[in-house]
């Protein structure tokens, strides 16, 4: 029987629900949606900023999004370019000096799940349960927009000064600084997710769910999966049938809408 385009969609997505790549059960489907924050330690004062863009979507969603898209997922339309120059024109070498990261937190007992970037190579630090759940009420919290980065709320206050500077009572303080500078106006960060359950918050284990390139030469963000899918355990099966179900229901309604 050959294989329509709807049914090899959601057998990639089986694939990679299954795997320990994004091991995403159906209870996060009520989470926040994620956070890409830039701000400016770096600079003058007068671009100190920071300029939070709601992606409009959780960490379920974007991964899904993206294997049924050939493995990638444009975000550029999120990003406002006029905005950015506003926020950091005042620091010439802008495009070195503004960091950039990726956030989001759900913290409604007794589920707690927290996403976060770090360096490509690299891994967030395990936190404990409490600082779980410092981690995913700081993640879902910060001001969207552009303003001052003392502003209360602030993505430098909630998420990490700098790239170097994790601040107190942030996301990196709790479980390492989830920033890096641009390079040229370039960047990538790989996205992790974290997830805690139970009244005593039982801590899992890290999961890779993909990366972030952002360039802000031509105002682009982009998330890709991983290219490299492990064999599917039976576990991980069982844990993403539910939100296959959604999926797969979200596809087919796509396709013949």
């Amino acid at each position: 029987m050959k294989k329509t385009k709807t049914m090899r969609t959601t057998t990639k997505v089986a694939v990679l629900l299954a795997s320990g790549v994004a091991s995403l059960t159906t209870a996060q489907a009520g989470s926040a949606d994620l956070l890409l924050g830039f701000n400016d330690a770096a600079g003058p004062s007068s671009a100190q900023n920071d300029y939070v863009i709601d992606l409009g979507l959780n960490a379920s969603t974007l991964v899904a999004d993206a294997v049924g898209n050939g493995g990638t997922w444009n975000l550029s339309s999120l990003l406002n370019g006029s905005t950015f120059n506003t926020a950091f024109s005042t620091d010439a070498n802008n495009l070195n000096n503004v960091a950039f990261g990726v956030v989001g937190g759900y913290n409604v007992p007794p589920t707690k799940y927290l996403f976060q970037t770090v360096l490509p190579g690299s891994t967030p630090a395990l936190p404990n349960s409490g600082q779980l759940k410092n981690a995913s009420s700081y993640a879902g919290s910060p001001t969207l927009g552009e303003y001052g980065s003392s502003s209360s709320g602030s993505w430098s206050g909630l998420v990490a000064l700098s790239p170097t500077q994790n601040g107190i009572g942030s996301v990196a303080s709790q479980t390492g600084n989830p920033l890096t500078f641009l390079s040229s106006g370039t960047a990538s960060l790989e996205l992790w997710q974290i997830t805690g359950t139970g009244l005593q918050t039982t801590v899992g284990t890290w999961a890779d769910l993909g990366t972030f390139n952002v360039n802000l030469n031509n105002d682009t963000v982009t998330f890709t999966v991983p290219s490299a899918v492990p064999e599917p355990s039976a576990t991980g099966v069982l844990a993403g049938a539910g939100l296959l179900a959604v999926i797969m229901r979200q596809q087919i309604k796509r396709k013949n809408a």
